[in-house]
């Protein structure tokens, strides 16, 4: 491949992988936890650190499930949005209402992606203490 094809199709891997890490906030934003675990590959990890990771589509689909249930008019905020080929890094603010109570959350996250598109990794970094004081 010449240099020229290769920083094309890197170009094009970029471009998808951000179109579907926005689509993926898109769906937390919709509650549709099926297109949140299909946006996964099988072996796929989640990790919302400092809490332990889950793997595999069935530990992550539980891990989405309970975050949906725990609040109402989920939104997240991407103020941005970087894309080096298979990751993508998003610095974001998460909003929920919980009990009636608006709550936000400033949170970085890394996203990496296949050659197939699916998620293998997926690690969330936000502050403990703001999100219990939130929660």
């Amino acid at each position: 491949m010449t240099a020229a094809k290769s920083a094309i199709a890197a170009s094009d891997v970029s471009a998808r992988n951000e179109r579907i890490t926005r689509d993926f906030f898109k769906a937390w934003e919709r509650k549709d936890v099926d297109a949140i675990v299909a946006a996964f590959s099988p072996e796929g990890v989640y990790h919302n650190i400092p809490f332990a990771p889950v793997k595999g589509l069935a530990q992550i689909r539980k891990a989405v499930e309970k975050f949906v249930a725990a609040g109402d008019d989920m939104t997240f905020d991407l103020l941005r949005v970087v894309v080096a080929g298979d990751t993508v890094v998003t610095e974001r603010v998460d909003g929920w209402t919980h009990k009636g109570e608006r709550r936000s959350l400033p949170v970085m996250g890394i996203l990496e992606f296949d050659a197939a598109g699916k998620l293998t990794g997926w690690r969330e970094y936000f502050d403990l203490k703001t999100f219990q004081g939130a929660a």
